[in-house]
Order: structure tokens, then C-alpha cells, then sequence
């Protein structure tokens, strides 16, 4: 198969030393063990990734076979890719296939009953061969054993939570269970912030372990006595993921990794490339304002916001699995987007990859050469693809 091409819009603004300062400073831990960051890391534009990286070959791609009528929105490989489970937005269920895609069975449905499910669901492959379940709206967590069969409840877990805070992600691993956890801090800003705790058995906090950046915020609607703030849609934003002993987190703005190992509580900082600054210029401000256009038609403070945009995010998804980096590059083309740019990066050997793959995909996850993700069509979720990678 022919290499792929790059073809994305200019370069992104980046300034390591000051974002890896101010992620560092907003760890609450009294002795920091940090790696300190390579000072000697190639400066790439984002304009010739595609020249200056090698790149990975779509060898092909699957599609899952989805029951009629289901709009998926979570991915989470099982078992060594041996099964890929989907949430599904519809009928608020789970949903099993095989590790080539086939359609297994489901469980959920919409209530509040043991195994069903009101919210949005996250997802997890604990360490201990479970599927754990995590409702937003029941703010309950489920734990489900899987195989070929299909879905089996095992438990269920109403943990108790700090009053303004909302579990994100929770991780069940050797070492124990862990889970990132949104605190408002402000409300007549939106201001919030994201903790990484320690839990107990039974999901309940236990240790804060860190403390890192919320997301960038702004205005919504003026028309109440308090203006409504949302996640700024091209701003900065915290994005993390957990890899065996380790949790990373990192900018969005920045490819400057932080990691913090659960097993022995120390903490590393590590970097494989600069990227040089993104220059907004006349045609990138009105591709911004058009990946806006419903909100600013709706929302006139937005538009106002968008346009005061200086920098745009370099990530939009951040991904590790055994000890693969993957970072989904932002893009605003919108509905236009016929394909993802990825940047993967093997930990171990700290070879750094260029992926373009011909589809517009969201919610990626990577296991084992492989990389799945869900398609983007017609304005919605539509697809589960599977996606076979080699390297030229």
C-alpha cells in the first residue's frame, strides 16, 4: 500500500519549558523524582511530519458489525484484543464484539436497576480480567465478567464523592483502584480542575495523588443572573491516560509528557519532539469560526470567544497502551475531515511514527499493532473500525 500524505493546516504554538513548569507546579506531592526534560529533541514543523517521520501503513481496516440503530461513543479493548466493547448512546447499553469485530450481545438498557444504566458510560478492563462499568448520572460503577457468551453482573459500587466533584475515568489495577475525579472550584467562572486518587476497594477516595490543570472555559449565556461557562472548544485541555503502573497526563497545547508511577509513587517528565508555532492566520481564523458556526449562531458571546483565539491545540486524544503513545492531532476542517492524523510513539525504543488514516475517527484506543476507533459520518458516531497498522 502507498504511504500516506500529510496535509494539515500550519503549525501549533508550543512552549515546553513553560507548559511542563505549569503542569509541574500543579502536582501537590512534597518530594518530586522527576527525569528532567532532553534538551536535545528535534524541532519538527506540523506542515512535514509527513517527510520528517517515518510512517505506519494502513494495512486495512474492519468494520464492526452493529446492531441496528446503534450510535457507539466509548471504546475499550478487552482481554488482549480479544474483544472490543462499545458504549452505546441509544439504548444506554454495553455492547460485546469479538476481536474481529463480530456482534457478541449487549447488556443495559435504560433504568436504574443492577446492570442498567441512565448516563454517559465510561469504561475499564481491570486488571483482574473484568469489565468495570461507570454511570455518570447514577454515579454508580458496575462490574461485568466477559466472554463469548456475552455480559455477567458481578457487582455493583455506589461510592461516595466530595460534594462538586464527578468521576471522569476510574482504572482498576494490581496495585489498586484508582480514578480522575472534576472539582468546580469556581462557579460564576466554570473554573475546575482535575485530581488523580488513590481508592479503596470499594471505590471510595482515599489519597489525593495529584492535582492538574481544567480545562479552558468560556462563556455560554449571558441571560441569567450567573453566565453559563462551557470547555472552550479550541482551548487548552487537560488529556491523560493509565498504562500498567504508569498515569500520564498532558496539555493538549504541548507534547511534554508527565507521568506518575501508582507502584512506587514516583514522578517523570519526558518529551520526543518540539513542534514549531502555529501562526493563526486570516484562513485559519474562518476555519475556526466554522467549526464554531452552530454554537456562535446560538451563542453570540462564542463567537466573541472563537475570535479572540491566539493558539490552537496541537492534541485532541491521548492514548497509551503497553507502552504505545498515541496522539490524535486537532483538527477544525469539521464535517470536510476525511481523515486522522496520528502521531504514535513507542515508549520503549522512543521511535516516533506518522499515521494518516483514511477516516475520520474519534474515541481511538491501540493495543497489540492494532488501533480501533469509531468513525464520523453524517454529523454522528456511525461505525467501529479496526485498524491494521505496519511499519514501511
Amino acid at each position: 500500500m502507498r504511504l500516506l500524505k500529510f496535509n494539515f493546516h500550519g503549525c501549533f504554538s508550543l512552549f515546553i519549558g513553560v507548559t511542563a513548569m505549569f503542569f509541574l507546579s500543579c502536582t501537590e506531592e512534597k518530594e518530586e523524582l522527576r527525569s528532567p526534560l532532553k534538551v536535545d529533541i528535534p524541532t519538527y514543523s506540523v506542515v512535514e511530519l509527513d517527510s520528517v517521520l517515518p510512517q505506519l501503513t494502513v494495512v486495512e481496516t474492519e468494520t464492526f458489525e452493529l446492531p441496528e440503530f446503534s450510535v457507539p461513543y466509548f471504546l475499550e479493548p478487552f482481554s488482549k484484543g480479544q474483544y472490543v466493547v462499545a458504549a452505546e448512546r441509544e439504548d444506554k447499553a454495553i455492547l460485546l464484539f469479538d476481536g474481529s469485530g463480530n456482534y457478541l450481545g449487549k447488556a443495559g438498557g435504560e433504568g436504574r436497576g443492577p446492570g442498567e444504566f441512565l448516563g454517559l458510560i465510561k469504561l475499564n478492563t481491570g486488571s483482574d480480567d473484568h469489565l468495570y462499568t461507570h454511570d455518570s448520572r447514577l454515579r454508580r460503577i458496575s462490574r461485568f465478567k466477559v466472554d463469548r457468551e456475552g455480559f455477567s453482573l458481578v457487582d455493583t459500587y455506589s461510592p461516595s464523592v466530595e460534594s462538586l466533584m464527578w468521576l471522569h475515568n476510574m482504572y482498576v489495577t494490581e496495585w489498586g483502584n484508582f480514578a480522575v475525579y472534576r472539582e468546580m472550584v469556581d462557579i460564576n467562572t466554570g473554573q475546575d480542575k482535575y485530581h488523580f486518587y488513590k481508592l479503596d476497594d470499594e471505590f471510595n477516595q482515599v489519597e489525593r495523588l495529584i492535582t492538574m490543570p481544567g480545562n479552558e472555559k468560556m462563556p455560554l449565556d449571558e441571560s441569567g443572573p450567573i453566565t453559563q461557562y462551557i470547555d472552550h472548544m479550541v482551548g487548552e485541555k487537560t488529556l491523560w491516560d493509565l498504562d500498567s503502573e504508569w498515569f500520564y497526563y498532558i496539555s493538549s497545547h504541548s507534547p511534554v509528557i508527565n507521568k506518575f508511577n501508582i507502584r512506587t509513587g514516583k514522578f517523570a517528565t519526558d518529551t520526543f519532539f518540539n513542534l514549531e508555532e502555529r501562526e493563526i492566520t486570516e484562513e485559519i481564523r474562518s476555519q475556526v469560526m466554522e467549526y464554531s458556526s452552530n454554537m456562535t449562531k446560538r451563542f453570540p458571546i462564542v463567537k466573541d470567544a472563537m475570535e479572540e483565539v491566539k493558539v490552537l491545540p496541537i492534541f485532541e486524544e491521548f492514548v497509551v497502551n503497553d507502552h504505545m503513545i498515541y496522539l490524535s492531532l486537532f483538527d477544525i476542517s469539521g464535517s470536510e475531515k476525511e481523515f486522522t492524523e496520528i502521531i504514535r510513539i513507542n515508549e520503549k525504543t522512543e521511535e516516533v511514527h506518522y499515521l494518516k488514516i483514511p477516516l475520520k475517527l474519534s474515541k481511538i484506543q491501540g493495543g497489540d499493532g492494532m488501533m480501533y476507533g469509531i468513525e464520523f459520518a453524517d454529523g454522528d458516531y456511525s461505525s467501529i473500525r479496526i485498524i491494521d497498522l505496519r511499519e514501511s
